[in-house]
This record gives C-alpha cells, structure tokens and sequence, in this order.
C-alpha cells in the first residue's frame, strides 16, 4: 500500500495535528490513510511545521505487532531498492526510508485521487477511453520497471492510483522480484493477488517474466471495461486452476458495446502461454494507438 487519498477535494485544506498519532522520525504523522497486512500508511508533515501547513507527504509505516517479522521488513526494503533503481512519472517514488532498524517506515509524495480498486466499486465498468488511458500509462510504468530488470508481480486495481486530472500511478513495490525466477507455490503465495496472477505462478518450472505483469493488467483491463474478473472463483484451488486452463469469457457477454479492438488486445493479454503475450514495447504502441480516438476517456495531455 502507497500514499492515496480518501477525499480528492483535500488539496488545498491542510489535515489537522491529532494528537493521538506519534512522530515518527523526522515525520509528524496527522491521519490514517489506510492499512494492510504488514504496514500502515498515514498522512504526515515534516516535524517541525506548523499544523496549519499541509500534510503533504505520506508515511509508510511497518505495524509495531510486525517489527520483528524479517518478511515485513523485507518488503519494506525492497519497495526502497526498486524505488531507488527505477524512476519513471507512472511509478510510485520514495523520498526517504528507514529499513534497517525499528521503527521501519517509507516516505512518499501524498497523491490526491483514488485507487482505481475504489473507482470500479462505485461504477459498474469504466468506458473504453478511460479503460485504455489507465491501461496505457500503468504499461509505461511497468516499462520502466521491466527495463531495469524488476516485475512489479502485483498489478491489480488497488494498486493503481487514479488522479482528479487523470494521470495514473503504479504503486506498492515490495513484491517486485527479477526476472528469470521461477515460480510455484512458495512464489506464488509472494507474488500478489491470485485473481490477477499469472498461469505461469503456478508452476515451478517456469521463469517469470515481464509477460506476468502483462496478464495482471490484462485482467485489470478486463475488468475494468466489463466490471467483472474473467475467473471470479473464490476457492484458491479452484481460482488456480481456472488462471491455469480456463479460458476468459467474452468480455462482449458483460459489455456488449465494447470495440473490436478492445476485445482483440484481451485476447493475446490474457494468453495462458508468455511467450504470445505482447511484449511491453508493442503493448505500449497498441494502447497508445486506441487510446488516440477515444474522446470520452482521460485527457491525454492531463495524464501524460
């Protein structure tokens, strides 16, 4: 979990002290932001400012009933790394960090918006403009990431910010892992959210690759225009086998309106074999070549 707003109204209202929340560091903490299962994240001011001053950092903050987990900490160090090596305008970054001793804890830029996961609980699909202007920017992203030796391994609505004028970040970097690994079930379990895993997680004979991050966004694309996941099984197992063997249902029976061309990208997105899947050069060039008719999505000089 990264730095992400609740309200996007809240840019030019400072966030008040409360007094319940601790310094931490050099970082005055003024307001939960959310939570997950090792780390907090909170709202935070340099210390030393004055409380009518914005909050406008955000502060991530391993949970003190998770300090002594060497898992917890790990991830927090490796978000600092990937951010440290690979800097792109769609990616999330790291201002500072604390990762070797206690309390352990991130500092990134605070972003108004919303997860692209809140989005899609309050609307029943996004229209193809948006779909693709989302897609297009967390594929640059991924570039990025992928030119430099990492897969993000986490992609997936909740992890992809959304702000007021459009531009997209791709956040939370502490599952990233090289190339060439392989996967199974002990990687699997690290490697995100099943429902936008990968077929290749599943297996230990295969290397995982930038063609992984390619089937998360895929899902999320899929998602994102149908308002469904392509394999809405719940049982793990079950969920495994369906990303194993199982073929996406048209997106057409969610969206009959949806574009030909939309359609035809989830289908080699979606591919069960990596090496079908576009490489992260051509998908870029086909998002960016559909998103350039849509006038009902983002705007593009927005969120460039």
């Amino acid at each position: 979990m990264a730095s992400r707003s609740r309200d996007p109204g809240t840019t030019a209202r400072a966030v008040a002290f409360a007094p319940w929340l601790p310094a931490v560091g050099n970082w005055q903490l003024a307001e939960l932001l959310g939570e997950g299962r090792w780390c907090k994240v909170y709202r935070a001011r340099p210390a030393g400012r004055s409380v009518g001053e914005p909050a406008d950092y955000a502060v991530k903050l391993v949970k003190p009933t998770e300090s002594c987990d060497p898992l917890a900490i790990r991830l927090l160090q490796r978000e600092a790394v990937v951010a440290r090596e690979v800097s792109h305008p769609n990616l999330t970054c790291v201002l500072a960090a604390r990762v070797k001793h206690s309390p352990h804890y991130l500092v990134m830029p605070y972003l108004e918006g919303q997860p692209l996961e809140t989005a899609l609980a309050r609307r029943q699909h996004l229209s193809g403009g948006e779909a693709i202007g989302v897609a297009r920017q967390t594929a640059e992203a991924m570039t990025a990431l992928h030119a430099e030796g990492w897969v993000h391994s986490d992609v997936k609505p909740d992890n992809i910010f959304v702000s007021s004028t459009g531009h997209v970040t791709l956040l939370d970097l502490g599952l990233a892992r090289r190339t060439g690994r392989p996967g199974g079930a002990e990687a699997s379990a690290l490697a995100g959210t099943l429902a936008y895993s990968a077929p290749e997680s599943f297996t230990s004979l295969a290397e995982l690759g930038p063609a992984l991050d390619v089937y998360s966004l895929g899902v999320t694309l899929y998602r994102m225009v149908t308002g469904v996941l392509p394999f809405p099984q719940t049982d793990p197992a079950a969920l495994a086998a369906a990303q194993l063997h199982h073929t996406p249902p048209n997106p057409r029976l969610f969206n009959p309106a949806l574009d030909d061309a939309i359609v035809q990208i989830l289908d080699v997105m979606l591919d069960k074999r990596p090496e079908r899947r576009p490489v992260l050069g051509e998908l870029v060039a086909w998002l960016d070549e559909l998103d350039q008719p849509y006038t009902d999505g983002l705007d593009r000089r927005a969120a460039a």
